[in-house]
């Protein structure tokens, strides 16, 4: 009885632990895959593909897959929208570096099985299509580009309502006649 006590006690400390490194995991994962995206990498659809499906087979449960889904797909799109912010700025050294990741040493089995570069193999709760985890045809940076140019439009319209823009304009032609 105590033996079966304490390892429940066990399972239930460290199950959250697994769980917030899981979602750590598919926030990096997302983070990188918006930076790729927006600095154009070549490979960009080979890590979308690969990253999520390690976002689905890493996943013990549903839920934790949802949530999963849920951080990669917020960090990726505040990286995408970061970068562009910065006017791209740094994209070669991002595409170099985003080219050269262990992520793309990874072999990805068709059924959803993952071999890491270390040797580690993950095993999805049950098997699944890859083919269906990514649409390698989407013109998903498009759609982001179009997305991030009217955020743009709708700062800039606020900033001309508020009179902020006007301010910024006369401050920026000042810098640029000194």
């Amino acid at each position: 009885m105590k033996k079966v006590l304490i390892t429940t006690i066990i399972l239930c400390l460290t199950a959250p632990s697994v769980w917030a490194d899981y979602l750590e995991d598919v926030r990096n994962l997302g983070y990188i895959s918006g930076e790729g995206i927006a600095c154009n990498a070549p490979r960009y659809r080979s890590y979308e593909l690969v990253a999520r499906a390690y976002l689905v087979s890493s996943a013990q449960s549903d839920e934790e897959q949802a949530e999963g889904m849920y951080a990669y797909n917020e960090a990726k799109a505040r990286a995408f929208l970061k970068k562009r912010k910065s006017g791209l700025y740094d994209c070669g050294e991002v595409r170099e570096r985003f080219e050269n990741q262990e992520i793309f040493k990874t072999k990805l089995y068709k059924n959803g099985k993952l071999k890491m570069p270390d040797g580690k193999v993950i095993k999805p709760r049950q098997e699944y299509d890859v083919t269906k985890l990514y649409d390698i045809n989407s013109n998903e940076r498009e759609h982001l580009n179009e997305y991030y140019e009217k955020l743009a439009q709708k700062n800039i319209k606020r900033a001309q309502e508020s009179g902020i823009y006007e301010k910024i304009r006369r401050a920026e032609a000042t810098a640029t006649a000194r």
